[in-house]
């Protein structure tokens, strides 16, 4: 969020092209997508298998029920992530290549910042059935 609402603003230039500062700084922040993905999976899975109330695809209760709409949501979250880093991999290799147009690179900067919205409010979501889930 900090990125999307501080640094993007403040280091895209004022013809709306993609400046090295904003490239390198894209590319130092997808460790920190897949280390969050990751800690998110590891530690969801060890929480769920050592819940004495968890049982595999059955959904007899509000807990359950919540859980797998988590699960949904978590899931969710990595596809997007894969595709936020998909992104930034093919807008890295258009501002590479001479022939590269802005458009095309503009729209690859776009469905980043949808993919990272898109990531924020599934998260925002996944926290209050947490709450619920408690």
């Amino acid at each position: 969020m900090y990125q999307a609402a501080v640094t993007l603003p403040v280091t895209r230039e004022e013809d709306g092209s993609i400046s090295p500062v904003l490239r390198d700084l894209l590319r130092r922040f997808l460790p920190f997508i897949w280390m969050s993905v990751w800690t998110i999976l590891v530690t969801g899975i060890g929480l769920l298998l050592f819940d004495p109330r968890y049982v595999f695809f059955r959904f007899e209760s509000e807990w359950s029920v919540l859980l797998a709409i988590k699960e949904v949501l978590f899931f969710a979250m990595i596809f997007f992530s894969y595709g936020y880093s998909r992104m930034f991999r093919r807008l890295d290799a258009t501002l590479d290549n001479v022939s590269g147009t802005s458009g095309e690179s503009g729209m690859f900067f776009l469905r980043m910042s949808q993919f990272g919205r898109i990531n924020v409010g599934l998260a925002i979501v996944a926290l209050l059935v947490a709450a619920g889930i408690r």
